[in-house]
């Protein structure tokens, strides 16, 4: 199981049309740095959607980019047996955890709140961000 160190939201995007959140996570006995990706869900809270390694430091990569692969997905990786099926237990516990760090869950639903009063649609479908694109 990952225990983790610091959690810290570094930005807010949009990846395939999809508004999303990048909270890296720095775990025990890791190195590296995690970066957990969010979304919000229909049930009022957060799906993480994949888990990156990242290996370049940001003294390294002051952009911040993946373009030259700095980002390794982990999610298979973390999260499922040699089956190849997933660990939910381990997953979500992992994905409360970053919740739970800090002000991570407060800044993220405040975020997402903010995005869907600022729709251009003012409609009840803004909740479900697959009928926006």
């Amino acid at each position: 199981m990952l225990t983790i160190k610091h959690a810290e939201v570094v930005r807010f995007t949009e990846r395939n049309d999809i508004a999303c959140a990048d909270v890296e996570v720095k775990v025990d006995h890791s190195k590296g740095i995690l970066l957990a990706v969010f979304t919000a869900s229909k049930d009022n809270d957060f799906d993480m959607t994949h888990v990156y390694r990242k290996d370049v430091s940001g003294e390294i990569d002051r952009y911040d980019n993946n373009v030259h692969q700095a980002l390794e997905d982990m999610s298979e990786a973390l999260f499922q047996n040699e089956a190849e099926e997933t660990k939910w237990g381990e997953r979500e516990a992992f994905k409360e955890q970053v919740l739970t760090f800090g002000s991570i869950r407060k800044e993220l639903e405040e975020h997402f709140e903010l995005s869907r009063k600022a729709s251009l649609f003012h409609t009840e479908d803004v909740e479900d961000q697959t009928f926006l694109h």
